[in-house]
């Protein structure tokens, strides 16, 4: 059985593996990076260290969303470091059998490259992500060269 954290981004639930999560923390405002893309909120200190954290909603479905303190943002070990993804909301964690997983070749409104396929669930489907293929490499780079910007953090540590 795998066990996954349900989240919800734009009226869709989606799913990560737990073994990809470093933690879930609440929603603070993000440190703005000047002309970065727009998926990009910007970065928070998290750990002592820089966390970028993103918009999933904009990057998934290119629909804007407005965070505030009931948000969450799930903390993800992405390309040897740590990612945020900004969520409207932490459905729970729960394990699934491979009998309710189903590969990706339904339509979707997002690229199939970063989903790994469907939860089949007496809620409803839930598309389960493949955190290390959501960004191409150009964006990849934007985010990981995020993390380099010491002068953009104000603030406290989580």
């Amino acid at each position: 059985m795998e066990r996954f954290i349900i989240f919800s981004s734009n009226n869709q639930d989606f799913a990560v593996n737990i073994s990809h999560v470093e933690k879930i923390i609440e929603f603070k405002t993000p440190n703005p990076i000047p002309e970065s893309s727009d998926y990009l909120l910007g970065v928070i200190k998290y750990n002592d260290k820089i966390l970028p954290v993103v918009n999933l909603s904009k990057k998934l479905y290119n629909v804007n969303s407005n965070y505030d303190e009931n948000d969450k943002v799930i903390v993800i070990m992405w390309k040897d470091t740590y990612l945020g993804l900004a969520v409207d909301d932490i459905i729970g964690i729960r394990g699934y059998e491979d009998k309710q997983l189903e590969d990706a070749v339904m339509n979707t409104q997002i690229s199939k490259e970063y989903v790994i396929g469907f939860i089949k669930a007496e809620e409803g489907i839930t598309i389960v992500l493949d955190t290390d293929k959501i960004f191409n490499i150009e964006q990849e780079n934007e985010i990981l060269s995020s993390t380099e910007v010491e002068d953009y953090i104000i603030g406290d540590d989580e």
